[in-house]
């Protein structure tokens, strides 16, 4: 979801649907499409022996065909028992907005080797990333070197797309991801999103929901995000206790937050200067929540580091906390060659969630106005909400929260609905408790959308949990996709604390 891609970094042959007695084959006609279709797609596509790829040309823009077409690619990884027909088809997408599913192929079909077994992927890159012809406004190809920079040349990016800016919505993914299921006569797939991808599959779900079997949401958002972040800030300080709590000693939570505090006021009276790459920048309260952030995302990586690294700052050693910002840009995926396939697209991340997220002012109103009541709803906010940060660091530090869209200029889009109705399907959400990105909190407000629908959390990681090395979670995510019941979830207990360093 937020500040970088999930790189946040953050499945055809025979079918089967559910029916009141359980698996039911799907009817030939149906399976013979999905293998006739499969054969005409070229081999190769992506490192996955099974795998074929192929296209669909969909409008940009549904509702304004003039607008023209665009390519829609898709990967399809075969399960490997041939024998008989797949149980079913998992279509994956890991979120951003704007990461290429495709990119992701050989890493999902290792992380879900054991469905593969019987199940197919089935991966869509979204229009306007990677293989889905992708969009460019030619404003975020290199990082802002500061918040209002980057927030211009969101604004100007909408400027320059014109009316072809509304192609680019979760609405018109979602369809996108229906269109290639109808080209492959799938008849009903199961959905597995990750950090937006949830958010994704949330709207795929209410756009078709007769094509849904099962969810699986991994590191959940509700549609109805809380643009403020204060889920966010709250699950920063559960992430620092939890982390210190499992340390056996080595760091005491609440000490940790009350350093932060301090660090953080004397950042934002005296910010330290630092360089990225030919940049300069300022080191200040909002570069300092946004390295806590991070690393809670990818915890258990780093977030051990956080105690030292704020310590030492404080005795004016600031050399680890400027190498955490340095790593910490946001938008990172921007800098990629632009010869080359890009797993990430910066320009579709911001559109997305300029077009589709609720914003803090009308959308309506004038550029002066906004500005006015973005102001207004920030100097309502209690400061206590966001300590030890800062009301005014934290909703100033991530692309898809805050400020952000205030420039954008389409003033009469409607954004994504956040009301149902959902299909009545089985949801499994999966959470990292260290997670500030998209924390458990926010992972039960998603799970409220469905009314069957049951969350795990996973101890001691952060983002995307699915991720961790030993296969836990994703064993979890495949018996729920295989059995439509939550598994056996007792290896969650051998998931290692994250190390702090002394």
């Amino acid at each position: 979801m937020k500040l970088i891609s999930k790189s946040t970094g953050m499945l055809v042959a025979g079918l089967a649907v559910l029916t009141a007695g359980g698996l039911a084959a799907v009817p030939a006609g149906h399976a013979g499409t999905a293998q006739r279709a499969a054969q005409e797609a070229p081999a190769g596509c992506v490192p996955v022996s099974s795998a074929v790829c192929g296209t669909v040309r969909v409008p940009l823009v549904r509702a304004n065909p003039g607008l023209g077409d665009i390519t829609v690619s898709y990967a399809l990884i075969k399960h490997r028992d041939t024998s008989r027909p797949a149980k079913g088809t998992v279509t994956i997408n890991p979120g951003g907005p704007g990461d290429s599913a495709i990119a992701s192929a050989a890493a999902y079909a290792r992380m879900f080797g054991g469905l593969l077994k019987d199940h197919d992927l089935l991966l869509v890159d979204p229009h306007g990333v990677n293989r889905s012809d992708p969009v460019s406004c030619g404003t975020l190809s290199s990082l802002p070197a500061t918040h209002a920079e980057f927030v211009q040349a969101v604004g100007e990016c909408g400027r320059r797309l014109g009316a072809r800016a509304r192609g680019y919505t979760s609405a018109e993914i979602a369809d996108d991801i229906d269109a290639v299921r109808a080209k492959l006569g799938i008849g009903r797939l199961d959905l597995l999103g990750e950090s937006y991808g949830t958010y994704l599959m949330t709207v795929y779900a209410k756009r078709h929901p007769e094509r849904v079997r099962s969810i699986v949401l991994s590191s959940a958002y509700p549609l109805a995000v809380d643009m403020w972040g204060r889920p966010n800030v709250r699950a920063a300080r559960r992430s620092l206790r939890l982390v210190c709590e499992r340390s056996s000693g080595a760091c005491d939570g609440d000490q940790v937050q009350r350093d932060i505090a301090r660090l953080s006021q004397r950042l934002r009276a005296q910010p330290i200067g630092y360089t990225l790459g030919e940049q300069h920048r300022l080191l200040d309260d909002t570069a300092l929540a946004s390295i806590v952030y991070g690393l809670a995302k990818t915890a258990p990586a780093g977030i051990g580091d956080v105690p030292a690294m704020v310590r030492r700052a404080l005795h004016s050693d600031y050399a680890p906390l400027i190498e955490a910002a340095q790593q910490a840009a946001p938008l990172s995926g921007s800098s990629l060659r632009q010869d080359e396939p890009q797993p990430f697209n910066p320009e579709l991340a911001a559109t997305v969630v300029c077009n589709d997220y609720p914003t803090l002012w009308n959308r309506r109103a004038a550029l002066p106005a906004r500005l006015r009541q973005f102001s207004a709803g920030r100097a309502a906010l209690p400061e206590r909400d966001y300590w030890p940060f800062g009301k005014r660091a934290w909703t100033s530090m991530s692309y898809d929260q805050g400020n952000t869209c205030i420039r954008w200029p389409d003033s009469h889009g409607v954004g994504q609905p956040v009301g149902g109705p959902f299909p009545d399907v089985p949801v499994l959400v999966t959470s990292g408790d260290l997670d500030a990105n998209t924390p458990t909190e926010t992972g039960r407000q998603a799970a409220r959308q469905f009314r069957r629908a049951a969350v795990v959390e996973v101890p001691n990681v952060g983002h995307v949990p699915e991720h961790e090395p030993s296969g836990c979670v994703a064993a979890i995510q495949t018996g729920f996709i295989r059995d439509l019941r939550v598994p056996d979830t007792s290896c969650l207990t051998d998931i290692p604390a994250a190390p702090v360093r002394p």
